[in-house]
């Protein structure tokens, strides 16, 4: 091996050590805020300390959200892949749940963050 190898390897190595690094800080923030979207409009905010479950119908489509223990699952969808409800519970910002056949977004944000999102149509 060459010196330029060595160069190389080393740079790959602190280059993947810091993108580990900030991704662990990403996902150690907690999230403060459950955001709910139906039809690319924001259909509920909640705070992710309460503890409820509702239901979220769209046309004939429908699915159960449930609030609890720090995160938010949805437990009951009638779409037919089901990708939804087993994405299963989350609790950090940069989870989302997405439901596509009922046009359905859930995502966690930090509310003391200055990060904005937005929605194309």
């Amino acid at each position: 091996m060459k010196k330029r190898d060595f160069i190389l390897i080393a740079l790959l190595l602190i280059m993947s050590a810091v993108f580990f690094v900030y991704n662990r800080k990403i996902d150690e923030k907690e999230g403060k805020v459950i955001q709910i979207y139906s039809n690319n409009k924001l259909y509920k905010e909640i705070s992710i300390d309460e503890e409820t479950e509702f239901k979220i119908k769209d046309g004939s489509g429908y699915n159960i959200v449930k609030v609890h223990d720090g995160g938010v699952e949805v437990t009951e969808a009638n779409c037919p892949d089901k990708v939804c409800v087993n994405t299963g519970h989350i609790s950090k910002p940069s989870q989302t749940i997405v439901c596509v056949p009922n046009k359905l977004s859930i995502k966690i944000i930090d509310s003391s963050s200055d990060d904005h999102d937005a929605i194309v149509q």
